[in-house]
């Protein structure tokens, strides 16, 4: 119980929550410009089978950091500008669980459509994190 209320107090100031935020992306930037790299050097390489595996590594390196994100309470200050921004990111998720999924089940062309879902969704969101003050998970980040 101490541990959720801690979590808590640490977002209850627009600025608090920021810090905290940022700091949650700030941890997950690193593995996520490797696995890019990864990425690169597949596609330079002709290496689909790497470039997939890299591929599905980053998708669940992001689910995992955007669950954190969505679990940390938003500060009354900031609901107006954080919902969109976060309400955008579960839909983001959504298709990537549907990317992940439909390349266990071997459907390219499902995983295909749910990437594609993916880069359009995302398209605004570094610009929106940064507006929001959190430069850490928008341009800082890509």
């Amino acid at each position: 119980m101490a541990l959720l209320a801690a979590g808590a107090d640490t977002a209850a100031t627009p600025a608090a929550y920021r810090t905290n935020v940022n700091t949650i992306c700030r941890g997950y930037t690193p593995a996520g410009k490797k696995l890019e790299a990864q990425m690169k050097a597949a596609q330079a390489a002709n290496d689909p089978v790497a470039y997939g595996v890299a591929l599905g590594r980053l998708l669940v390196l992001s689910l995992v950091q955007d669950t954190r994100i969505e679990a940390v309470p938003v500060p009354p200050a900031l609901k107006t500008r954080m919902t969109p921004i976060l309400a955008r990111m579960k839909k983001i998720d959504t298709h990537a669980r549907g990317a992940l999924a439909a390349a266990r089940a071997g459907n390219s062309k499902a995983m295909v459509t749910e990437l594609l879902a993916i880069g359009e969704l995302a398209k605004p969101l570094n610009q929106q994190l940064d507006a929001a003050g959190l430069r850490d998970c928008g341009s800082n980040q890509s």
